[in-house]
């Protein structure tokens, strides 16, 4: 069960926000360059690697955009349908959403999700989404890697879809209840044959692409999702 203790959040999501003060308290316009990885990293101080995981949430947020080339680097996003939905439907910062709250509305999109990927399936994503499932395979004695594999297979899921106010709701909730999930164990609900086998049936029949099969994978997928997650101490 989740803890009622504060979420800490990783150091990727505390450079996220800072950027996203800097942008929103600024005033910022669209266009506006925040400069190249190398500068953020210089400014704040971080390690490579959590410049790019920030980075990375921020374009998912519809914040920035990346811009290659002589000149490029990060800009500020223009507004966009993301954006909006972010910001006045969404509504709320992870530290004000109780974590549980997150995961609910995460599992609801779930099936939409499911059916955006199957929709949209390309070899390509077959190719991942499999790979994905073989180190979760690996991992079946390590709840806290099996899980964030079995996010990481959802992610790619919903990366997949091309229902833009889905998709970034469905990975903001995902990268907000992933701050929460720093201490995970196994409980007497974690069985991790049994979940896996869900999730290799899930990943064949959004390959397949066919109704029937995929409406029982997600029904079989369903009730069992996340429910033997402790994100508590």
């Amino acid at each position: 069960m989740a803890s009622t203790e504060p979420v800490r959040i990783s150091r990727a999501e505390e450079l996220s926000r800072r950027l996203e003060q800097e942008i929103v308290d600024s005033g910022l316009p669209a266009g506006e360059r925040l400069g190249t990885k190398e500068d953020i990293r210089n400014r704040f101080g971080y390690a490579v690697a959590t410049v790019n995981e920030a980075l990375r949430l921020l374009e998912t947020r519809g914040l920035i955009e990346a811009r290659p080339g002589p000149g490029g680097g990060m800009f500020v996003a223009s507004p966009s349908s993301r954006v909006r939905l972010n910001h006045l439907v969404l509504g709320f910062k992870v530290d004000d959403a109780p974590f549980t709250d997150c995961l609910a509305v995460r599992n609801a999109l779930e099936p939409l999700v499911c059916r955006e990927a199957a929709a949209h399936c390309k070899p390509a994503d077959a190719k991942a989404m499999r790979q994905i499932v073989t180190r979760m395979r690996k991992q079946t004695e390590n709840p806290k890697a099996f899980l964030r594999l079995n996010w990481d297979l959802h992610r790619r899921m919903a990366k997949m879809a091309q229902n833009a106010p889905l998709k970034t709701l469905y990975l903001t909730l995902l990268d907000f209840i992933d701050d929460g999930l720093e201490n995970v164990t196994g409980d007497e609900f974690f069985d991790a044959a049994g979940n896996l086998a869900v999730h290799e049936e899930l990943v064949e029949a959004v390959i397949a692409g066919d109704p029937k099969r995929l409406s029982k994978a997600i029904e079989r997928h369903t009730p069992m999702a996340d429910r033997w997650i402790d994100a508590g101490t």
